[in-house]
């Protein structure tokens, strides 16, 4: 069975209504705020609460400033629109009741949650990701998150990406909206996501920018290719962080025939006239599909993706993993180094990445921001691929993913999560092939369930 996530904009999207929904949907709000901490940000709380959006109940979640960072100044107001949500069941919270309407989710003109904080540049940020002691694959998923935001940003203002200043987007608040949504997501271990069209309106918004149409021009960017449909006017439905969050982690693509495990709702700051402010999510298991045999290139287990190269014979080894993130932040689904002779005699590297058609261009800029080559190839190619899901087993020290692999409905593959065994091994103290063994012997002792 494969795991699907399933995501529809009701009343629009912004990073927290999409935070909240993933923990609607089950996964542990205090497991996402522990791995949070592991960034470098300090003077933060978090709370979660049962609030109601057009009589749909659903969950809030509160990124707040420490009692300690907020200025003792009688003239800064921390009000933003109280909405009183306090009497519905608290489900996690800190010691703050209220519900606060987000300066980056549907009304940009609101006072910003924490006060003094910079215009943090695209470069800051992914510093500050790739530095913490998040796992891996949530770093690279905030990172491509980020990655998005920023190239949106740069087409709007003009310059390059990593020059880009985020002023809303670049606040604490939306950046534990981001991150929270990448931990969250590998939290619930699906394999798909399919996310459904995003509500546009017409009108006017106030941001740090000054007044801006709707939809905000860094929001229509990220739209670019993505199915719309008619939304609220004069009202900021999709923020830049909901719309980026939603391409960037989703596909579009027609919903398909699952049986329903749970079902989230996430509640923005606002009520709407016609609809309940909520982004819902449900979780459906899909059989896995028994393809047909291979013929003439056609079959769903034909990939194709773009190669992209680059020989580099001037660059110390100690730069190749910064590389290779943000070649994987790019968008690429694979990447491989190969030493090679090169002209002069010189001894260097073959950097070869994959990648889908609609990421080319993203890795090659990686490619070029982050390696010393000055030219990058390309050719398509393409690669047979089995159908592959996730089941878990258990082991002494933790839960571990198993990565199988399916030829016409054979398994012939099944591998443990690498990730998942060190954070098992780290966790028990013990070597990682100890865990890697004990989760084969777990996974071929029991079999593939198929109901993972």
């Amino acid at each position: 069975m494969k795991r699907v996530l399933c995501l529809d904009a009701v009343g629009g999207a912004a990073g927290d209504m999409v935070l909240g929904a993933l923990l609607d949907l089950g996964v542990d709000a205090h497991a996402v705020e522990a791995a949070l901490r592991g960034l470098d940000l300090d003077g933060w709380t978090m709370s979660v609460e049962r609030t109601v959006r057009g009589s749909v109940s659903a969950t809030k979640v509160h990124f707040l400033p420490t009692p300690s960072t907020v200025p003792q100044n009688p003239g800064l107001s921390q009000d933003h629109d109280h909405d009183h949500d306090h009497d519905h069941d608290h489900r996690h919270s800190h010691d703050h009741r209220h519900s606060h309407d987000h300066g980056h989710s549907h009304d940009h003109g609101s006072e910003p949650h924490f006060p003094g904080q910079p215009d943090r540049s695209w470069s800051v940020i992914r510093a500050l990701i790739e530095q913490s002691a998040l796992p891996v694959a949530v770093r690279r998923r905030a990172i491509a998150i980020f990655q998005r935001l920023a190239e949106s940003e740069a087409r709007v203002h003009g310059g390059s990406a990593d020059t880009v200043h985020f002023h809303e987007v670049g606040g604490v608040d939306a950046i534990l909206d981001i991150v929270g949504c990448a931990v969250a997501i590998e939290l619930l271990g699906v394999d798909d996501i399919i996310a459904g069209p995003l509500p546009v309106g017409r009108g006017w918004v106030r941001c740090a920018h000054g007044r801006m149409p709707l939809p905000a021009p860094a929001t229509l960017y990220l739209m670019e290719g993505w199915p719309t449909e008619p939304g609220v006017d004069r009202m900021e439905q999709v923020t830049p962080t909901g719309a980026a969050i939603w391409t960037t982690v989703g596909r579009s693509a027609p919903l398909p025939a699952s049986t329903v495990e749970s079902v989230g709702y996430g509640a923005g700051s606002r009520e709407l006239p016609d609809r309940p402010n909520v982004v819902r999510a449900w979780l459906g298991t899909v059989p896995s599909p028994i393809p047909p045999h291979i013929d003439d290139g056609h079959s769903d287990n034909i990939d194709r993706v773009q190669v992209l190269a680059a020989q580099i014979d001037d660059m110390s080894p100690e730069h190749l993993s910064p590389l290779f993130d943000a070649l994987f932040a790019a968008g690429a689904v694979d990447a491989t180094a190969t030493p090679v002779h090169m002209k002069k005699g010189r001894v260097g590297l073959k950097v070869e990445a994959l990648s889908p058609k609609d990421r080319e261009d993203s890795v090659a800029e990686a490619f070029l921001r982050h390696s010393t080559t000055f030219g990058v190839r390309c050719w398509s190619t393409r690669r047979t691929i089995l159908d592959r899901w996730h089941e878990s087993v258990d082991t002494p020290w933790g839960a571990v993913r198993i990565k199988v692999g399916a030829w016409q409905g054979e398994v012939l593959q099944a591998s443990p999560e690498y990730e998942d065994v060190a954070q098992a091994a780290r966790a028990g103290g013990v070597p990682t092939l100890q865990v890697h063994a004990a989760a084969r012997a777990a996974w071929t002792a029991r079999g593939p369930s198929h109901d993972d």
